[in-house]
């Protein structure tokens, strides 16, 4: 029965919390004062039809875009005496230092930002800024990374032209975020960068769903939104422990402020994360609804924020806090210091008024002797069962990581219920081992009751101590305290001949606890399935997903002994193990909807030669899935090796060439002679380089030299061990420019090659063919830029 309401509840649960909001219609939404969704999908997110990276064409054709909405916009601001400055073919130009290829590179970035300013009605030039990039990778369309965090922050200006702000809005439209937070790093030489005080920055690692504020910085800007009138909010702590665990695999340009000691926060969409950086994550796979989500709480932060007083007073202080909402409706928002107080007074005041009420007409000290006595042994049961739940899960988990490897990443909600029965299982066998007088004991008095008292209060006293180290994740152990002291509480005072008297203890212990830990199971759950093929470990994902279930499980050992005939309970329990076992090692980790296998694909060619070498790599099944996709003549040239620890690479050998990479494009890559001038003790040799089809080109120097001072078309590099320069420049044929300095006598040896990101239009061959043959269970991606890398020339310099 006890079970069945847990399942039922957690059915219930999950449907609430996933629901989105209506989209609204422009009527809709100015009535209401709220965030038009319908009118930024049909006006704005309907531009994002076409993979638009930053080495492609598509990219300036987006940079075009944005930049005419905005200055369509800042006419109507200026017919209403708003001053607004918009910023469409931004000048800039940056050295930026990356370790994405290899490490130590410094990139030459011509920026294509576009920036607006929306002044204030203050008069005070203190701004918030809206964050988000606009480009995708290669491999997507960029609909929920990142088109729909930018469509809401063009949706945003108009809100805030039609309701000037009080303070002033800064509005980055970022380039060049995917392969290394680029646009935001240069952003950050710009001259109107002082003036930020505060950030907002939008992002997508999913396909749809809910949005999620899951980092930040600044307590009352989270406050902001927590009192906002956004009907759903939606944030959690768990995201930023993860990325310090580096359990994510990926960064967002929110960092990129923090570091530079700019507070703010990141709301981010973030399922399916299969369909992240893939084909899939085009208009087809998401909704108005999702967009009306993000839309709602972006705009219930950003107006408090730029209309409210603590702008102007903020620091730049890191600030510590917990957040999370209940149910995707409410948000509840404190400090750390706040956080540590509630903890610390739960451990004084419930063991105070747990003698207090046990002490009656007996002495203070028997009353401890014989409570202490007692809270002894139910704390060794509950221990003992605790430790029973882990090693019970770590095995079925050990035995399902081998039968099926990536299971959940395709059936992540039959993995939580595999795991749940194993813990149960365990608590059943736990209470089996006891001798007959200490489960006489269990049953006859409340020992078990105060056993479970007293766990939770360790845990608590745990996530305390977590809270010295920054760790907010254990925010829920306090409220599991309090509910089942509470629980014991009414256990000791209504009468047993009460008719409702369990379900009383019952509800009270778990409604509160079951929805916390069920609302974290479900996030881990969403976030954490798809994450082993960006390398996440299996083992990390079982984990995370079994805690809450444990910390569930653990709730039932004092009905156990209400309930009675265990050896019965736990076959019963036993034979359902079995049977998800039977089901789940037999289960199709990968499908061709919800959860396609991601491969990431390179290619490096030789110019000149008459084969090309693929690399692909993922977490499992690679080899079976190539060797579907690939005709004989590849397969037959296939290697495959371990990667980063949990991933495997393989490589193949092709005779599909990048199509600008090969002989038919004439003069797709132009270098000069290199040219060098000397002095006593030094030589400065100097190239110039250009191409037809890449915007990104790359002088790599070998290993065995130590290069320290460079240029990029006149911009000077200072630095210790410069491995290669990388250009990044605005228009195709542009010539780049590029010189060394190196002792005299010494010889310098790189290579210089091209990157390339087009497909389309069957200009990478090789992945498009892979793409169109693999299964429909797997799909390619990439992450960054460089589907495709072209060798051009080796160069001497001496």
């Amino acid at each position: 029965m006890a079970l069945g309401i847990l399942f039922l509840f957690s059915f219930i649960i999950n449907a609430y919390r996933n629901v989105l909001p209506t989209p609204l219609t422009d009527e809709q939404a100015k009535a209401l004062d709220d965030f038009s969704g319908v009118h930024a999908f049909d006006e704005y997110l309907s531009h994002f039809t076409a993979p638009h990276s930053a080495n492609t064409r598509e990219n300036a054709v987006m940079r075009d875009w944005i930049a005419s909405v905005a200055l369509d916009f800042q006419k109507v601001a200026t017919e209403r005496g708003l001053k607004m400055d918009v910023i469409g073919d931004d000048p800039s130009i940056d050295i930026i230092k990356q370790d994405w290829f290899t490490t130590n590179e410094q990139w030459y970035v011509k920026s294509r930002n576009v920036i607006i300013r929306l002044h204030g009605q203050s008069g005070k030039e203190d701004a918030l800024l809206l964050n988000a990039h606009y480009d995708s990778v290669p491999t997507s369309h960029g609909v929920t990374d990142n088109g729909m965090g930018v469509v809401t922050v063009l949706e945003l200006l108009r809100y805030f032209i039609d309701h000037p702000p009080r303070h002033t809005i800064i509005f980055l439209l970022n380039n060049f975020e995917e392969g290394g937070l680029i646009g935001t790093t240069a952003f950050l030489n710009h001259p109107w960068y002082p003036s930020v005080k505060l950030f907002i920055n939008l992002e997508g690692a999913g396909a749809g769903g809910r949005a999620i504020m899951f980092r930040c910085s600044n307590l009352d800007a989270v406050r902001n939104l927590a009192n906002s009138p956004a009907a759903f909010k939606h944030g959690s702590p768990l995201g930023n422990d993860m990325f310090k665990a580096q359990l994510l695999k990926s960064d967002t340009d929110y960092s990129v402020f923090t570091k530079k000691g700019v507070p703010g926060m990141d709301i981010a969409f973030y399922s399916p994360r299969s369909h992240y950086h893939t084909p899939l994550d085009d208009l087809a796979h998401t909704t108005p609804e999702a967009l009306q989500y993000m839309g709602q709480m972006a705009l219930g932060a950003a107006r408090a924020i730029a209309n409210g007083d603590e702008l102007l007073s903020t620091s730049n202080e890191q600030e510590s806090l917990i957040y999370y909402d209940i149910l995707g409706r409410t948000m509840l928002v404190y400090s750390f210091s706040t956080y540590q107080l509630i903890n610390i007074l739960a451990l004084l005041i419930i063991p105070v008024v747990a003698l207090y009420l046990a002490k009656g007409n007996q002495s203070m000290n028997s009353v401890i002797k014989q409570k202490a006595c007692l809270t002894l042994q139910g704390l060794a049961a509950v221990i003992t069962a605790f430790v029973s739940c882990l090693v019970f899960v770590g095995i079925a988990v050990f035995l399902m990581t081998k039968m099926n490897p990536s299971m959940t990443y395709g059936d992540v909600y039959g993995a939580a219920l595999y795991a749940f029965v194993a813990a149960f299982l365990g608590l059943q066998v736990s209470q089996l081992i006891f001798p007959n007088r200490m489960k006489q004991t269990m049953a006859e008095t409340d020992a078990i009751w105060y056993g479970l008292v007293a766990f939770w209060w360790i845990l608590v006293a745990i996530a305390s101590f977590a809270g010295t180290k920054e760790i907010a994740s254990l925010y829920f152990a306090v409220y599991i305290l309090v509910c089942n002291a509470l629980a014991l509480l009414a256990h000791i005072l209504i009468p047993s001949t009460q008719k409702l008297r369990s379900a009383i203890i019952f509800f009270t212990q778990t409604i509160v606890p079951f929805i916390l830990l069920l609302e974290l199971e479900f996030l881990v759950m969403d976030a954490m399935r798809h994450t082993t093929a960006d390398g996440t470990p299996e083992l990390a994902v079982y984990a995370l997903l079994s805690v809450p279930l444990v910390l569930i499980a653990l709730h039932y050992i004092p009905w156990i002994y209400v309930a009675g005939n265990q050896r019965k309970t736990t076959m019963v329990v036993g034979i359902a193990f079995v049977f998800l076992f039977t089901i789940c090692s037999a289960l199709k980790p990968f499908n061709g909807s919800w959860s396609p296998n991601k491969l990431v694909f390179k290619q490096e060619y030789n110019a000149g030669d008459a084969l090309a070498t693929v690399t692909i790599s993922t977490a499992t099944a690679i080899q079976s899935i190539l060797k579907k996709a690939l005709p004989s003549s590849e397969y037959n040239t296939l290697q495959c090796a371990p990667f980063k620890t949990h991933l495997t690479r393989c490589s193949y050998q092709t005779e599909l060439l990048p199509k600008y990479g090969s002989n038919e494009t004439l003069n797709e890559f132009v270098m000069d002679k290199i040219q060098k001038t000397c002095n006593d003790t030094s030589c400065v040799s100097t190239g110039t380089f250009q191409s037809k089809n890449s915007l990104m080109c790359r002088v790599h120097f070998d290993e065995d030299v130590t290069i320290q001072h460079a240029w990029i078309n006149g911009k000077e590099i200072k630095n210790s061990n410069v491995t290669a320069l990388i250009s990044y420049v605005d228009k195709y044929e542009e010539p780049v420019t590029f010189a060394v300095e190196h002792p005299v006598g010494a010889i310098v040896k790189a290579s210089v090659g091209c990157f390339y990101d087009e497909w389309t239009q069957l200009e990478i061959p090789a992945f498009t063919a892979l793409h169109d043959n693999l299964p429909e269970n797997a799909i390619l991606l990439i992450r960054g830029q460089g589907l495709a890398y072209v060798h051009y020339q080796n160069i001497t310099l001496q």
